[in-house]
């Protein structure tokens, strides 16, 4: 690619307007999460669970709903991984694999055609888009939609929920929850 056109998509990207997520997906909720470091869906669930400075928590990604907390920020890890964690609450035993500050990764598509990319627009900030149809964010057919950013935070990790009804943007200092009807 040359750098002409990685120009040009680099542009029409950082003047796409930031706007509300299309039908049918809308934030549901959310929370401001200081020291934010890592999230990760709980296997075959909706539920997200949120590492922090200040331990653990767990969402309903489907309702928005806090569920669970845990304030002990030295809980014992028994699978001494930085990429797994044991769950808490209605969870309590599962391992849960993670995503942020020490790496590990989300779904990025569902299986009718959602999909999310994180780009940096510009440096540092980091950008989600939102697109429909397998469509790439630069697509000119009005299948993507940039839907929110980092804003004074660091981006942490973005995903989709093992079921597709939901999905999540975090960042060191928030957290946010994307749902929609059916799935």
């Amino acid at each position: 690619m040359s750098d002409s056109h990685q120009d040009t998509l680099r542009t029409h990207l950082e003047r796409m307007p930031v706007s509300e997520p299309p039908a049918p997906w809308s934030v549901i909720g959310g929370s401001a999460v200081g020291g934010l470091t890592e999230i990760g869906f709980v296997p075959g669930t909706d539920d997200l669970l949120v590492l922090s400075g200040q331990g653990r928590g767990l969402f309903d990604t489907l309702s928005g709903a806090k569920i669970a907390r845990d304030s002990n920020d030295a809980f014992d890890n028994p699978d001494a991984s930085w990429l797994t964690v044991p769950a808490i609450g209605r969870h309590d035993g599962a391992t849960v694999p993670l995503a942020g500050l020490v790496g590990g990764g989300l779904p990025r598509q569902t299986h009718d055609g959602w999909m999310l990319e994180v780009i940096q627009l510009p440096w540092p900030r980091h950008v989600l888009f939102l697109s429909s149809n397998y469509s790439p964010p630069y697509d000119d057919a009005g299948n993507s939609w940039k839907i929110c950013d980092d804003g004074a935070c660091e981006y942490r990790a973005a995903g989709f929920s093992p079921s597709g009804r939901s999905f999540v943007f975090a960042s060191s200092c928030e957290l946010v929850i994307y749902g929609r009807k059916g799935g």
